[in-house]
């Protein structure tokens, strides 16, 4: 590599804190092979290694992280970025190896590639070897410093390189984003985030939930030296049917696969060394927002499991208590490692990782296996060059099957005795998916000694085939999921579903459920007309609804193809009406708070084939059938219009097109609410900046709602698009509906929509409502719409957070303003 020259070094960021942790580590211990990580995958296909250096060339030019170097200034590391740095991929040629021996070849090529150390002076700590295997076939062995990279990140270079690849071979350009941000944005955001004290609260959790807590490590077979570990791993693969097992116990147990792993591998932990006071480490991903999702770069922080195992209890009450302690660490995970180190300043030994000594991990390869055009990227289980924990326990799933992969130091221990471990862990986890109800203590323990306990039998018996309730059943099985979603007796769900406790998370839920036990589902729109037990039970043509409630109202045109409408508040029939615009779950709960004779109604999207026709329409059409079925319900009453984010600008363009059909809009309401382009008179650095104070101002607000116990665990994670992404498959948050993703879907393509619209200056009334979520403001003081709505716009400030303004601690504050204006108008009709 040439010589850097001060010129080149393009940029100058602060470590973050674990980038300074694995800096402090290569100081220590120069060289030290648990700082590696290796990768290793399959290229199938028809591509040349010319194509695979071209495509990581692309990557290392997109990443700074890839072309970053670290240098010493006043004692502390620094991160250096540099303009440009020239890959080579290394080809290392075996076609003279006999072919039964290839397999062993690779794997000593793949050792000796992932052990060679780093120089973290230099950029581009990350090196590629590809070794082809057959002409269409080639192994890919990828090692990586982990001061630059995560086990997050494997997924993303993998994609990254399959769309290359593709684009290489095709002469295309790559399918892939601009990035918003680099690792170094980040880097100083972290500095400046952990300098506010905005880690207090966390601080404070961890204090509480770690007090007393003594350092756990198993029985060791010979006792600690100075020396370099020696790392060895022992893989062991797991039956066929283990992730389905796993997911079933997960669901039967209401937990999450990850918090049943957890519970199994703490209980295992009890019986192997015999105390009850078992603590380990778990890795979280740490990219709390969208935008660090297509990043490369370590955002990964070790939090700490700490469990009480109750001997006397069984395995399923462990598992119960375990969820809460996982969802508890889950919502706490921000402060760094050596933070949490920092705080607690335990008794410190050079020979020990502080706090922990065992690392455990379940979930399923970060790369997701696919084809890329003519070729296909395979996850290879690979070579691990070290260890920094005396454990490190990874059970891996991968198209091929799932494994459990142990590192372990063989200064310390024995194979026999971590098979023995292993042994032990598979036994618990069998158990457990038996839904063993006998104490743990009747797991025998374990010390210290090769003890392979015979493997309990998994039940292999198929599930009964769900029945449809006959018809006359119909109303009573409702009653009892009712009962089971509200967490109410079954014979006080008589009622309207919302005035029982439910709210919008719980009604997808519920219509999901009847979905799977019925076989059809009515819309989310047709169930807010008539939100009770008999109107589902009639929706469901099981049986007819009663004369207790009303009918459910009519959609409108049959000829309209975008649009259904539901009524969430009857009112007399000359009275004004409150019109929302999609998401209609957010505006159930206005009816009941708005207590002026006003009818409340949501105009949306209620099933796929309508937002297909959205899109294939366009706005303006759209729009018009939406005025023409507004016109058929609601013609000739006065009309307030109320939208949230891009709804607004659809209720806008609504009120419009009314307008100009002869009705009357008496008042718009748009909520964060931006007019098209407003954003772009902010500079670039002004935006990012904005979306750093905006993800805190959330995290720090959810968070502070959870810590309240104003809202439960999946309601934090809900917050976050990467959470759900990750943690779903895990079942560690419930798996979004598909009401919940017809209304995201439904939000992108009104974005799409109206991102470059020109709207017309409109002189009738607008209120806007701005939340808290709303960092950065245009300085005319209203989203960028002064020059097309009256001088006198007024805006409310709400103490919510966007689509909270409808549901929590903003609700009041939109709801009286908009009580209040119907009620002017109703005072207006009667005088």
């Amino acid at each position: 590599m040439k010589a850097l020259q001060q010129q080149q070094i393009i940029g100058t960021f602060p470590t973050s804190v674990t980038q300074k942790r694995c800096w402090f580590m290569e100081q220590i211990h120069p060289g030290n092979k648990g700082l590696n990580l290796a990768i290793r995958w399959e290229v199938r296909g028809p591509v040349t290694s010319d194509i695979v250096q071209a495509a990581f060339q692309k990557i290392v030019d997109r990443h700074e992280i890839f072309r970053t170097r670290f240098v010493e200034k006043d004692g502390d590391p620094v991160q250096e970025v540099v303009s440009q740095v020239d890959f080579k991929l290394d080809l290392v040629d075996i076609r003279n190896v006999p072919e039964e021996n290839r397999a062993a070849r690779i794997a000593s090529i793949a050792i000796a590639h992932a052990q060679e150390p780093f120089d973290l002076s230099k950029p581009c700590l990350f090196r590629v070897a590809m070794v082809p295997i057959e002409s269409e076939r080639a192994a890919l062995l990828i090692s990586v410093h982990n001061s630059v990279f995560d086990g997050f990140s494997i997924g993303v270079l993998g994609h990254e390189l399959g769309t290359n690849i593709q684009a290489l071979m095709t002469g295309t350009e790559p399918e892939l984003p601009d990035l918003a941000l680099q690792y170094g944005d980040y880097s100083m955001w972290l500095a400046d985030y952990e300098a506010s004290g905005a880690l207090e609260e966390e601080i404070s959790y961890w204090k509480r939930t770690l007090q007393g807590m003594e350092y756990f490590e198993l029985p060791l077979d010979r006792p600690r030296i100075a020396a370099e570990p020696n790392n060895r791993s022992l893989t062991t693969d797991l039956p066929n049917d283990f992730e389905t097992n796993l997911a079933e116990t997960a669901k039967e147990l209401e937990t999450s696969v990850f918090a049943l792993g957890v519970s199994a591998f703490s209980v295992a932990l009890e019986r192997f060394s015999g105390r009850s006071d078992v603590s380990f480490a778990i890795q979280v991903a740490g990219r709390m927002d969208i935008d660090l999702e297509p990043l490369i770069g370590i955002f990964t922080n070790p939090i700490v499991m700490r469990t009480d195992v109750d001997a006397d209890k069984s395995l399923v009450d462990h598992s119960r208590a375990t969820r809460e302690i996982v969802n508890g660490a889950i919502a706490h995970q921000t402060l760094p490692f050596d933070k949490l180190v920092q705080t607690l300043n335990p008794p410190r030994d050079p020979l020990k990782i502080p706090l922990v000594s065992i690392m455990f991990n379940l979930q399923r390869a970060f790369l997701k296996e696919r084809a890329y055009g003519d070729i296909e990227l395979v996850s290879v289980p690979s070579h691990s060059p070290g260890t920094l924990y005396d454990l490190n326990f990874n059970i891996v799933g991968r198209n091929s099957g799932w494994c459990m992969m142990v590192d372990y130091n063989a200064n310390l221990f024995d194979e026999a005795t971590v098979q023995a471990f292993s042994d032990l862990l598979l036994e618990v986890f069998e158990a457990l998916m038996q839904r063993d109800t006998a104490p743990i203590s009747e797991i025998a323990p374990v010390r210290s000694s090769d003890i392979n306990p015979e493997p309990l039998k998994l039940d292999t018996t198929p599930a009964t085939a769900k029945r449809v309730p006959p018809p006359s059943m119909t109303k009573p099985r409702l009653a009892a999921l009712w009962a089971e979603i509200l967490a109410l007796p079954v014979d006080q769900v008589d009622g309207n579903f919302f005035d029982m406790g439910g709210y919008s998370v719980l009604a997808l839920q519920m219509l999901s459920r009847v979905g799977e036990t019925f076989g059809t589902r009515p819309t989310l729109h047709a169930f807010l007309n008539d939100p009770t037990l008999d109107g589902l039970t009639g929706m469901l043509g099981q049986t007819e609804p009663t004369t207790e409630h009303p009918e459910p109202t009519p959609s409108g045109h049959a000829d309209n193809d975008i649009w259904e409408m539901a009524e969430l508040k009857q009112s007399t029939d000359a009275a004004p009406v409150l019109l929302t615009v999609n998401q209609p779950f957010l505006y159930h709960a206005l009816g009941s708070e708005i207590y002026s004779d006003c009818a409340v109604a949501n105009l949306g999207i209620a099933h796929r084939e309508q937002l297909t026709a959205l899109t294939n329409t366009g706005l303006d059409p759209a729009i018009r059938k939406a005025a023409s079925l507004v016109q058929s319900r609601y013609g000739g009453r006065e009309i307030l219009l109320c939208g949230l984010c891009v709804d607004g600008r659809v209720a806008l363009r609504l009120a419009q097109q009314l307008q100009a059909l002869g009705e009357s809009v008496r008042c718009v309401a748009m909520i964060d609410t931006w007019a098209p382009g407003a954003v772009h008179q902010f500079s670039g650095f002004q935006r990012a900046r904005d979306k750093w104070v905006i993800r805190m101002r959330r995290l720090r607000y959810y968070l502070g709602l959870r810590w309240r116990g104003e809202i439960g665990m999946a309601d934090l994670l809900a917050q976050y698009n990467f959470a759900q992404r990750i943690l779903s498959p895990l079942k560690l948050v419930p798996t979004k509906t598909g009401a919940a993703e017809l209304v995201d879907d439904t939000v992108d393509v009104l974005v799409g929509l109206t991102r470059s619209y020109q709207f017309q200056p409109y002189q009738g009334e607008v209120v806007l409502f701005t939340t808290r979520s709303q960092a950065m403001v245009p300085e005319d003081g209203v989203l960028g719409w002064s020059d097309l709505l009256s001088g006198d716009t007024a805006v409310y400030p709400v103490n919510g957070w966007h689509g909270d303004s409808l549901m929590r601690s903003g609700f009041n504050r939109v709801s009286e303003v908009l009580d209040a204006k119907a009620h002017r108008l109703e005072s207006g009709r009667a005088g």
